[in-house]
């Protein structure tokens, strides 16, 4: 369903909070996940982005069907608060942002 041709976009708060690092490892994390699930990636992508210790984990999510993954990267140099990011595959661009941007 994701097609990498498609245009990306981050809203606002996207682009000042959350680090861009974050937002360049969730679009390669949603572009690996899309080549595993092929046809059957739904058109709402929901990572959780939760602080253990001094590693990341990413949770992602879809409703249809239902899948989760799980990523868990040691943190670095990354600072990020835990939060929740949506991807939106739409018919002409990828758009990520927060729930609350909805």
């Amino acid at each position: 369903m994701t097609e990498q041709r498609k245009p990306r976009y981050v809203t606002r708060a996207i682009n000042e909070e959350l680090n861009i690092e974050i937002q360049v490892l969730l679009w390669e994390l949603l572009d690996s996940i899309a080549i595993k699930r092929e046809n059957k990636m739904d058109y709402l992508q929901v990572f959780e982005i939760v602080n253990i210790g001094n590693k990341i984990k990413i949770i992602n999510r879809q409703e249809q069907p239902t899948m989760k993954e799980v990523l868990i990267i040691e943190q670095g140099a990354l600072n990020v608060k835990d939060t929740t990011v949506w991807t939106i595959d739409e018919p002409d661009k990828l758009t990520m942002l927060f729930p609350s941007d909805y």
